[in-house]
């Protein structure tokens, strides 16, 4: 199979027939060599990629044999005429058969992100990549992308107390799988530019640590994600401490996304409702890919220069917050995010898309919004709370479920009489059978986060008020269950 020398990954097939976006472009052969620069520029202001020439938009391998006899040694040519400064690139000649069957050419440009500088065309313009296209910015997009070119020196910038031993070399094992290449896990590193050799040792870069190493912590401290779960709607201090859950997250970000979505997801709870057909029907307590893509973004476009700071997840009964340190980077704002797109951390949002951790390009913050009216939840709300961070809500519909339950608990008379006696746990468990029907002491125990011996107790309670009833024949009846005392 025909494929790029550069990266593996990049077949015949999958240029030719991928959708062009963040990262991948196609031009025909006969594209003017100004475009072509400008198309150049624009990846090099976002986040790198991969310029293709010689294949139409919708996928035609055409070639170089039917452009003019200099057109292919004056596309090589178009980064040093028509580009200051002139971006880190490298390009290739794919060897092809074209329509007509003959042997032909396409040329690949491989464009790495520019660092600390923005890449302008012979005309003093700006183009930056957004979604599948190139476009041209005004001056305030420019003076904004300015200043946010001042951070991006950070991902480059060498640990020198780092070494090898520091690599997390299953995590490179992995980013070698999906890239499809043989090089040793030195080589990958070197080539992507997060191993640098300074004075004949070898170091990681801070972007090299917090995708590739161990321990990144050791080196950048911040670099979690911290996730609480708390009892009701309002965090309380003191005597009245409710977080029933505090787990960190401080691995290398392929895994720290892994494991605090595989937590986040435990943490969650699943409503059970008839549906208009009379079946039951179990819905999750927020559509997956909302609070998913938050926290990918939080991980992927947080300000890592910010030292004091980690990307915190609280879950409360009534919302999801997830509250990432660093306002909106570049030219995006709080009324453009949903169209605009630009990463703080190019290198990063890369390696994070090439293993397959970010799912959308510049779709994600949209279709946040079309899932959660999907679930006929309330929009998602984004903030600035203090203009250097960023905080998704995620609101769900449990206040009015649980208005809906207690209503029609409230109805039967005995639990209208003892209600306000009960306080929250007790609530939770007695509209938890009413609405299931029956519960074991397992799953009270795992529905209100405490010990098996709490649960227990706590049912005992609600049995001393005469609401519930055991239903086994005795003490340790495995069949047993709680039910609504009748």
């Amino acid at each position: 199979m025909c494929r790029s020398r550069v990266n593996s990954s990049l077949t015949l097939d999958y240029l030719a027939k991928t959708p062009e976006n963040l990262y991948l472009e196609r031009k025909r052969a006969k594209v003017s060599l100004q475009a072509l620069a400008n198309e150049i520029a624009s990846f090099a202001n976002a986040n790198g990629g991969v310029l293709v020439v010689g294949i139409t938009d919708d996928g035609v391998i055409e070639g170089f044999n039917s452009t003019s006899p200099n057109k292919l040694n004056e596309c090589q040519k178009v980064v040093t005429g028509y580009l200051r400064p002139a971006p880190v690139y490298e390009f290739e000649l794919m060897n092809v058969k074209n329509p007509k069957d003959e042997d032909d050419y396409l040329l690949l440009f491989h464009i790495e992100p520019a660092m600390g500088c923005i890449v302008r065309n012979n005309r003093d313009e700006v183009y930056c990549r957004q979604g599948d296209s190139s476009i041209k910015l005004n001056a305030d997009q420019i003076r904004s992308l300015e200043y946010e070119k001042r951070e991006r020196n950070f991902e480059t910038e060498v640990l020198m107390d780092s070494s090898i031993i520091d690599i997390d070399v299953d995590m490179v094992e992995i980013y070698k799988k999906k890239l499809g290449t043989d090089l040793t896990y030195e080589e990958v590193l070197k080539a992507r530019g997060f191993l640098k050799e300074v004075h004949g040792e070898l170091h990681l870069t801070k972007a090299g640590m917090l995708l590739f190493g161990k321990n990144p912590t050791v080196y950048l401290p911040s670099a979690r994600v911290r996730v609480l779960k708390f009892e009701g709607i309002n965090f309380q201090v003191g005597a009245d401490m409710n977080i029933v859950k505090d787990k960190t997250f401080d691995f290398c970000l392929y895994k720290t996304v892994k494991q605090a979505s595989d937590f986040i997801r435990s943490q969650l709870r699943e409503f059970t409702h008839l549906n208009q057909n009379g079946i039951f029907e179990t819905v999750p307590e927020y559509p997956e890919f909302a609070w998913y893509e938050g926290l990918v973004n939080a991980v992927t476009h947080r300000d890592y220069s910010n030292s004091g700071e980690y990307i915190t997840i609280k879950i409360y009964d009534d919302r999801l917050e997830i509250c990432s340190p660093g306002g909106l980077g570049g030219f995006v704002t709080l009324d453009t995010m949903i169209t605009k797109r630009y990463s703080r951390n190019p290198q990063i949002a890369r390696v994070l898309n090439e293993l397959g951790i970010v799912r959308e390009l510049n779709e994600g913050v949209k279709r946040i919004y079309s899932e959660m009216k999907r679930f006929f939840l309330k929009e998602p709300i984004y903030a600035e709370p203090d203009q250097h961070s960023v905080l998704l809500i995620l609101d769900n519909n449990i206040i009015m479920r649980s208005r809906r339950k207690e209503e029609g608990m409230l109805r039967e008379k005995v639990i209208h009489e003892k209600w306000n006696e009960l306080n929250y746990l007790e609530k939770q468990v007695l509209t938890a059978i009413y609405d299931k029907g029956e519960i074991t002491s397992e799953e009270t125990a795992v529905m209100i986060s405490r010990s098996k011996p709490t649960a227990v107790k706590l049912l005992n309670k609600l049995m001393d008020k005469e609401l519930i009833e055991w239903t086994g024949t005795s003490k340790n009846d495995p069949q047993g269950r709680y039910i609504v005392l009748k």
